[in-house]
């Protein structure tokens, strides 16, 4: 489990002990009595008022001052709320997470794009035809980089095309077209939602957005294994904005 942004290392292994509890009550989906000695657990070993007031006893406090270390209590109460709520989310989810990302994963998905003839005959010619040459130019001490050599590659094969007789062209158009025609048919009903930077749709509902938060954990995990199967990749993901559970205040996850 990732650590919050907002708790110390300690208090971040803290809640990790409470995290049993909190699951058994998950089974039941019945939180009564989890909120409530979380809540009293918590304040007891972190009082929110020594963080405040550090230099004054809590009973010294002004009223102005305990309006504000209740306000605090209550955005702390929504941040416990969010870690166990992100980790159950993430863990509970995972089973279900193809058949629950399906609408993520086509707009995640880069619009694919057919190899054009000249790279389709590098794929079929590059050992026998464009390789040979491609060394000739690195023996002459004219490649110097891999960019180098990967735009030579590019160079020669079109060239060789070309020069090609007319029944390599048309087994390299055969091959061309038929892709085309695969990429033509495997996006016919997809949509690519991250294209409309124009939109002004923005979601308003309160109870949408709390549950779009909630659904982060899945969405995250599907998007980092599609980064880490298609480029091998690590990410990692900070979130900040208005939380409607939270009267709109800024929260973070991460």
């Amino acid at each position: 489990m990732p650590a919050a942004t907002w708790a110390s290392k300690e208090q971040t292994c803290w809640l990790r002990e409470q995290f049993p509890a909190y699951l058994e009550c998950a089974k039941e989906g019945d939180y009564t009595h989890f909120w409530p000695i979380l809540y009293a657990g918590w304040f007891r070993k972190y009082p929110e008022h020594t963080v405040l007031f550090p230099d004054i006893p809590e009973s010294l406090l002004s009223a102005e001052q305990l309006a504000d270390v209740t306000e605090v209590k209550a955005t702390r109460k929504v941040q416990l709320q969010t870690w166990f709520r992100w980790r159950t989310n993430g863990s509970k989810k995972n089973r279900s997470l193809k058949k629950k990302c399906t609408v993520f994963d086509d707009a995640l998905q880069p619009k694919r794009r057919v190899k054009s003839e000249a790279e389709i005959y590098s794929e079929v010619y590059y050992d026998e035809h464009i390789k040979p040459l491609v060394m000739a130019e690195a023996e002459a001490g004219n490649v110097t980089t891999s960019g180098k050599r990967v735009a030579l590659g590019r160079k020669f094969s079109k060239e060789l095309l070309e020069d090609e007789s007319e029944d390599v062209k048309a087994e390299i158009r055969a091959k061309y077209e038929e892709r085309m025609k695969a990429v033509k048919k495997g996006t016919k009903h997809r949509t690519h939602t991250l294209d409309d930077n124009d939109s002004d749709d923005n979601e308003v509902d309160a109870e949408v957005i709390a549950q779009g938060i909630d659904d982060l954990p899945v969405i995250c995990r599907r998007f980092a294994q599609l980064v880490k199967q298609k480029t091998q990749f690590v990410v990692s993901f900070m979130f900040a904005g208005p939380d409607p559970r939270n009267d709109w205040d800024m929260t973070t996850l991460s």
